[in-house]
Parts: structure tokens; sequence; C-alpha cells
């Protein structure tokens, strides 16, 4: 899984409401970790399509510490 800290930010990002911010951050972290959208897309479609990503992985995560226990 990825950073912990990355998710809580991108979280708080999204609560704040700004389009830029939003869009930074969703480029930012898209660069590192995942799959982007097209860039004409509007911000808050990028960050969902982000977000989805991520619950997805966690998703993943949490079925995979189950199935080991």
């Amino acid at each position: 899984m990825r950073n912990s800290g990355d998710y809580v930010r991108f979280v708080l990002v999204l609560a704040a409401q700004d389009d830029d911010q939003i869009l930074a951050e969703t480029e930012r972290l898209t660069d590192a970790y995942w799959t982007g959208t097209a860039r004409g897309v509007p911000a808050l479609a990028q960050a969902l399509h982000l977000l989805g990503q991520m619950l997805t992985e966690v998703g993943m995560g949490l079925t995979r510490s189950r199935a080991g226990q």
C-alpha cells in the first residue's frame, strides 16, 4: 500500500474544494502512483478517478490481510 499520509492529504485537499489545489495534488499523486485521466477532464472528475483507484487498492489490501489471518 502507498504512504497512508498521501491518502489523508488527498482527502483533506478534496474537502477544501479548491479546484487548483485538487488538480495539483491529483497530478502529483497520479504521476507518482496511479493511472491518470485525460488532461481536459475537470479537476473533480480526475480526483474522483484517482480516489476510486485509491479505494480499490485499500480494499485489496484489506482482503489480502483477512485471507492471511
